[in-house]
């Protein structure tokens, strides 16, 4: 008789709690919403792109023997979007996909010319925007984990330490089409921090198929801080 009792109790129990979760889940609100984001930060230089790299022969330099593009430094860079959901939330609205559009995004790097004169001239300097999946997880209350990957086509100036060479043997503007990034976001209200891997190779040949076409691997580790509205 006791066992009878216990286990009708028990499943009374469960029965209850299985209720209490469905409500729980219906009545929790969306916290996932979309809205705009500012971030600035410092911009690491990793690989070949720290290291320096020169120009080989073979791309249209034959006479100079090639170009040499400076270490670069530590920099810093500015982004500025807007999260853009699809679609409800899912799995108790705790996960959402959407868009993550970066409209201007600016960023440069320092260098260490050897001339000090005007040393700006030499940095390098990168615009553009980016675009790609964000997947954003609300594990509790307001905090979110953005996860995303982004297209970031972009422009780039820079002007090396080659004031004795003639001006058609380098090029000082160009782009990328095709530069990629992959980034973790942690957010908390309004306040966020965001990491971010960009990768990828510039092409200088100041925007001009006939002219000489220099390409440089660009690859950066960010550390960006921000709001989201």
């Amino acid at each position: 008789m006791r066992h009878r009792i216990f286990i009708c109790v028990s499943v009374l129990i469960l029965f209850q709690l299985k209720i209490f979760a469905q409500d729980s889940v219906v009545n929790r609100p969306n916290r996932i919403k979309s809205g705009f984001y500012l971030k600035l930060g410092v911009v690491f230089p990793v690989g070949k792109f720290a290291a320096g790299q020169v120009v080989p022969q073979g791309s249209g330099l034959k006479s100079t023997g090639g170009l040499q593009y400076l270490p670069a430094k530590i920099g810093g860079a500015l982004d500025l979007g807007y999260l853009i959901y699809i679609g409800p939330s899912f799995a108790g609205k705790h996960l959402r996909l959407g868009i993550d559009a970066t409209f201007l995004s600016f960023w440069i790097n320092t260098t260490q010319p050897a001339d000090s004169k005007n040393s700006y001239e030499h940095y390098y300097y990168f615009a553009g925007q980016k675009f790609g999946p964000v997947f954003t997880i609300n594990p509790v209350d307001r905090f979110m984990i953005d996860l995303s990957w982004k297209l970031n086509p972009n422009f780039c100036y820079y002007y090396g330490e080659w004031g004795d060479l003639p001006g058609d043997s380098y090029s000082k503007f160009g782009g990328n089409l095709w530069q990629q990034e992959v980034s973790l976001g942690l957010r908390y209200r309004i306040i966020l921090f965001s990491f971010q891997y960009n990768f990828g190779k510039m092409s200088y040949n100041d925007l001009s198929k006939s002219h000489n076409k220099q390409t440089i691997t660009t690859d950066t580790f960010r550390v960006l801080f921000g709001l989201k509205f």
